[in-house]
């Protein structure tokens, strides 16, 4: 009588081969793995998205809170540094007693709130530490050191959704002129089932080129944090309050603001830091969308009511432009340096991103012209 096994390794074929009861189903559970780990990747992404969409909501509906108000005098409002006496220097040291209502943010704590606790407090220590390492350096070089990093950290943390909205961009302008024909042929409809063939053929248009139209809404939800982030780090983080850019503008005031209000005692200089800031900020968001025209010269609506419908998404844009503008402007001007530095690498981005599918575009040209004298296309 044969000894019998207690248990079954694995199941064995009329070959004698012994097959794995997982990995040798071959490509049929690679599959399964990969959606498995999309699905988490999934869900992982739209948690993170929302945890920061919160947060950064949080820090919004702060603003008028008072017991995290800023000041650009030290001594008041809510403010970052190292203890009193740490170091001797009072532009980093926080004061010993502030004006009423001085309040201050040394160590991670609640106290303030999620956003001041996840976001800011990081941000802060890393600001302090750079900015107190070039304490002596002239003009405020080291803050621009201290945004400059901040501004390479966050872009190498937003850089996959950075590219992703690129890539969503291009195949978005690549349809555009089809969105506005579809949009412009159901126009003059009301009815709902016109309303659910607009949406079907919009959604068929997306579905055949790949479009993911919530990606750009990815974008969106990490700038709204950051845009708080350096409105925060530039009005609490006490040496940021004696900062003075190159010796003529203070890095914690706003520009619009010292025009309008301090224009004869000293404001007036803030119209050439204007001047700097709003076309940077401009060219960032018109360049990318000229370069794209010219990659997708065929992607243009050809009926009247489709080119209507363009010369309307246009507008648009040109009005959203100048309302970042205006926001920049209206912002400390650190926080617009900020932006300057970050609309300068967004415009050398783009530059890339456009010479490489031109390039390939060529190749890709030459090749077929080959092929069609060789007779083979």
């Amino acid at each position: 009588m044969g000894h019998q096994p207690a248990f079954v390794i694995a199941p064995v074929q009329d070959n004698g081969t012994v097959v794995s009861p997982f990995w040798d189903k071959g490509s049929n559970n690679k599959s399964k793995v990969r959606t498995i780990l999309k699905k988490t990747w999934k869900w992982g992404k739209l948690m993170l998205l929302i945890f920061v969409m919160v947060i950064g909501l949080w820090g919004c509906f702060q603003s008028g809170d008072q017991t995290v108000a800023s000041s650009t005098t030290l001594g008041e409002g809510l403010e970052f540094g190292f203890p009193y006496g740490t170091t001797g220097d009072y532009r980093y040291d926080l004061s010993s007693d502030g004006a009423p209502g001085y309040r201050t943010f040394t160590q991670f704590s609640f106290d303030y709130g999620p956003f001041f606790a996840f976001f800011i407090w990081i941000f802060a220590n890393l600001f302090i530490q750079i900015m107190y390492s070039g304490a002596n350096w002239f003009g405020g070089l080291n803050a621009l050191l201290a945004i400059f990093t901040l501004l390479m950290i966050v872009r190498s943390v937003s850089l996959l959704i950075t590219i992703r909205s690129a890539i969503q961009n291009e195949k978005m302008n690549e349809v555009q002129g089809l969105l506005a024909e579809i949009t412009a042929k159901y126009k003059d409809l009301t009815d709902m089932q016109s309303r659910q063939q607009r949406q079907m053929e919009i959604s068929a248009a997306y579905k055949k080129y790949n479009i993911k139209p919530f990606a750009a809404i990815e974008q969106m939800l990490i700038t709204l944090p950051i845009f708080m982030i350096i409105s925060r780090l530039i009005t609490i983080v006490r040496p940021m309050k004696t900062v003075v850019l190159l010796g003529i503008w203070n890095y914690s005031v706003s520009p619009l603001s010292e025009v309008f209000t301090n224009f004869a005692n000293g404001g007036a200089i803030y119209i050439l830091l204007m001047l700097i800031l709003v076309p940077i900020q401009a060219l960032s968001v018109l360049l990318p969308q000229i370069w794209a025209k010219r990659r997708n010269r065929k992607a243009t609506p050809v009926s009247e009511k489709g080119r209507k419908k363009v010369k309307t998404q246009k507008l648009i844009q040109i009005i959203m432009v100048v309302v970042v503008c205006v926001v920049v402007c209206s912002s400390p001007t650190g926080v617009g340096v900020y932006w300057f530095l970050s609309s300068l690498f967004t415009i050398g981005q783009q530059f890339v991103v456009h010479s490489i599918i031109m390039k390939k575009r060529r190749v890709d040209s030459s090749l077929d012209k080959r092929l069609e004298r060789l007779g083979l296309e």
